[in-house]
């Protein structure tokens, strides 16, 4: 196997962990999320920052496969952003 499938392999492994973590963080956190923290009445930009990233959370949680396409891009574009610029 050549250096450049090992690569491919491991970056599809890192986003694949990355998709599965935003699967499973969102459901196991929103049941601590405060009422405030699912429905902000002031807005979520109100909320401190534990409220807003509880809020995000429970969004998440509420939206699986967008959210899950979202991180994905963020990783594929982040990991290919390392290999032009280094």
């Amino acid at each position: 196997m050549n250096n450049m499938n090992v690569l491919s392999m491991v970056n599809m492994r890192v986003v694949g962990i990355a998709v599965l973590l935003n699967l499973v963080l969102p459901f196991l956190l929103k049941p601590l999320a405060s009422e405030e923290e699912v429905s902000p009445l002031n807005g979520a930009a109100n909320l401190s920052m534990k409220g807003q990233l509880m809020h995000m959370f429970v969004h998440h949680a509420q939206v699986p496969v967008s959210s899950s396409v979202i991180v994905a891009v963020i990783v594929i574009v982040a990991l290919l952003a390392d290999k032009i610029l280094l």
